[in-house]
């Protein structure tokens, strides 16, 4: 038996269902038409007290969840009920059983959009989708820790399941420290049966209550961390193979859309704001963002205070300025809390519950913001790390004082291209391999700047060069060649500025002036985002002049570049994208063909790019062109088994 495809309006009153579905329920689709979807199906839970007539699925969906689902039984039959919140609910009706990976994908995909569209329930979003990812592995909890954008800290921004207490015990890790800080160092899972046992599990309460199974799995973007999503069981026993498919189904979409959702926030942060910079209202400007900022942390208020001493409100109150600002260890770039979490402040002992966050600009901070509660968050360092994403934009673009004259740019010292081509200039000259003495040393390079500013594990790097080697050896090796490196690249070998070291990490993180194409490819990309019309049109062409080819093209069998090679691949496709819209809304036919074009030599068999380009052809009356594109998507899907759609086959006037 399938799944049944439904749709209600907000009163539970259902709009759509096809003439299968109805039968296999015991009802004609004239029946139900019009009615409430309780009354039709009458359902019950499983020890047979009504279920429908108190949908819980349509309470939760009303108090602003993206998504719910419950298991009913109707006229002897088991079913799992689920909906998704649109401008209607789409609700699917199928046997009852586990939710599979694809189901957490679509779940997925409806939380982001959610997330994207209402700020204020991101908390309560990231919880219901938790729910879905703890069901689908049967797991006991699950809880997502997000990294602060200085890849320093993880923070516990949502838990679901049993026990929040206990996993509440020690909700704050730097990088390297307890499970999730070990993984976000390493981006290696975590996988025991004995979590009582490992001492590098810090949270005794856990252990206390029994938890056996424990999988701690790193989300990962192509520069850095966004987060780490536990799972835990109570079950020793429990096969962590299912769960592990299922991260690794999940975790990439999952990372992007965490970064997609949180940089989007806080560039609209920053429009805000600098719409009231723009009129002259810098106080306003800011007092507006402090006032986001209270509401999306559900905080009291909000307390901005800057390297000047000036201070900033979300609203009027009576907070007298700390006495010991200028001397506080926040502006070291450490967080420090009264009646909170990590460190306390030393110097208030009691209090209102408080929060005192650095802000940062480059790698200075320039705003002390503390964030007053009137009770403590669940869990209790819920909106910190977020707190933090959103803001770094838009802070820093209102406390970084604005020069009378702008500067003559500084020409950058170290350019390196990765688009296309990998090239290296220093000081203008060129280098190759042989500049370094050591061929692998370029090598070592590539995968530096590959994942620039973050930290790579020694052991790590050894293994990607010498994967045969013994693990010590090859750890000689590599300082040998970090050496090397560091000879052909730096401007002083025995000062590194470049690439550094912290511990048994390195990381490419230049302090010289320097030009990366594909930091500069994703800032033009972001710019013609926010941006409209001409202006928007502008930063996408600069952006995709940069696109000069695939990420490290000439590394095509290496697996340490395949997921920044998609994910810009994906950034210049949304480049052309936008072009081509603006393009065509501009009466520019010809130009956005060009871009439809381009974004099918990058691949082939997007069919949003057959649709915006067969639509220009077949206006433009270039109906034999147009039939031969329909037949090259026709081709394209054909080969690869997938459904050709008709729509399109009916704009160009021939059968599919």
């Amino acid at each position: 038996m399938g799944s049944m495809a439904w749709r209600l309006d907000w009163e539970g009153r259902i709009l759509q269902i096809t003439p299968e579905g109805a039968e296999r329920l015991g009802f004609r689709v004239e029946e139900a038409l019009g009615r409430r979807c309780a009354e039709v199906t009458q359902g019950t839970d499983a020890f047979g007290r009504p279920l429908c007539a108190r949908c819980p699925v349509l309470r939760e969906l009303g108090q602003g969840a993206y998504e719910a689902s419950t298991t009913v039984t109707v006229r002897g039959r088991r079913f799992r009920c689920r909906a998704v919140a649109h401008e209607a609910i789409e609700v699917e009706f199928s046997p009852s059983r586990h939710p599979d990976p694809s189901e957490v994908l679509s779940s997925l995909a409806w939380a982001v959009r959610y997330l994207t569209a209402t700020p204020e329930r991101f908390f309560q979003t990231l919880g219901v989708f938790l729910g879905v990812v703890r069901r689908a592995a049967r797991m006991e909890a699950v809880e997502l820790f997000l990294a602060d954008p200085k890849q320093r800290y993880l923070g516990l921004t949502a838990h679901e399941g049993a026990h929040p207490s206990a996993f509440f015990e020690q909700p704050w890790f730097t990088f390297g420290n307890g499970y999730p800080g070990i993984v976000a160092l390493e981006r290696t899972p975590i996988v025991t049966h004995e979590l009582g046992r490992d001492p590098r599990y810090l949270r005794r309460k856990v252990k206390a209550l029994g938890y056996a199974t424990y999988i701690s799995y790193p989300l990962e973007l192509p520069h850095g961390l966004i987060g780490v999503l536990n799972l835990a069981s109570r079950d020793a026993a429990r096969d962590e193979r299912e769960a592990l498919e299922l991260l690794e189904r999940i975790a990439p979409l999952l990372a992007s859309g965490l970064y997609t959702v949180l940089t989007r926030l806080g560039e609209a942060q920053l429009l805000s704001a600098l719409q009231a910079l723009r009129r002259g209202q810098e106080g306003a400007g800011l007092q507006a963002l402090l006032e986001q900022t209270a509401r999306f942390a559900q905080a009291r208020f909000v307390i901005l205070r800057t390297r000047a001493g000036q201070q900033f409100a979300s609203r009027e109150v009576r907070q007298a300025a700390c006495p010991h600002l200028e001397t506080c260890p926040v502006w070291e770039g450490r967080l420090l809390t009264v009646r909170g979490v990590g460190a306390a402040c030393p110097h208030v002992r009691s209090g209102a519950l408080r929060y005192c966050i650095p802000v940062w600009s480059g790698e200075e901070v320039v705003a002390v913001e503390s964030v007053y509660f009137a009770r403590s968050p669940a869990p209790p360092t819920a909106p910190l790390v977020p707190l933090m994403w959103l803001e770094r934009l838009a802070l820093e673009a209102l406390t970084t004082p604005k020069p009378a004259v702008a500067a003559a740019p500084e020409a950058p010292w170290l350019e390196i291209e990765t688009l296309g081509r990998f090239v290296v200039r220093r000081a203008g000259r060129v280098l190759s391999p042989r500049d370094f003495g050591r061929r692998k040393a370029w090598q070592l390079l590539k995968i530096l700047v590959a994942h620039w500013k973050r930290p790579l594990h020694r052991e790590e790097l050894a293994e990607r060069l010498w994967p045969e080697a013994p693990p010590e050896q090859a750890v000689r090796h590599l300082h040998v060649l970090v050496h090397a490196l560091r000879k052909g690249l730096e401007p002083d070998p025995r000062s590194p500025r470049v690439i550094k070291s912290e511990g048994e990490t390195y990381r490419f993180d230049p302090e010289v002036p320097y030009f990366l194409d594909v930091e500069r490819f994703e800032t033009l990309v972001r710019e013609g985002d926010r941006k409209e019309g001409p202006a928007a049109l502008e930063a996408y062409r600069q952006a995709l002049e940069l696109y000069r080819g695939e990420f490290m093209a000439e590394e095509v069998y290496s697996d340490w570049c395949d997921l920044d090679r998609s994910y810009y691949r994906e950034q210049a496709q949304r480049a052309l994208a936008g072009t081509a819209e603006i393009l065509e809304r501009l009466g520019r036919a010809r130009e956005a063909i060009a871009a439809y074009r381009r974004m099918l030599t990058l691949d082939p068999w997007r069919e949003e790019a057959y649709r915006g380009l067969l639509r220009i052809l077949v206006r433009e009356g270039e109906r034999a062109e147009a039939r031969a594109v329909f037949e090259a998507y026709r081709r394209h899907m054909r080969q690869e088994g997938l459904p050709v759609d008709e729509a399109l086959a009916q704009l160009v006037e021939v059968g599919a």
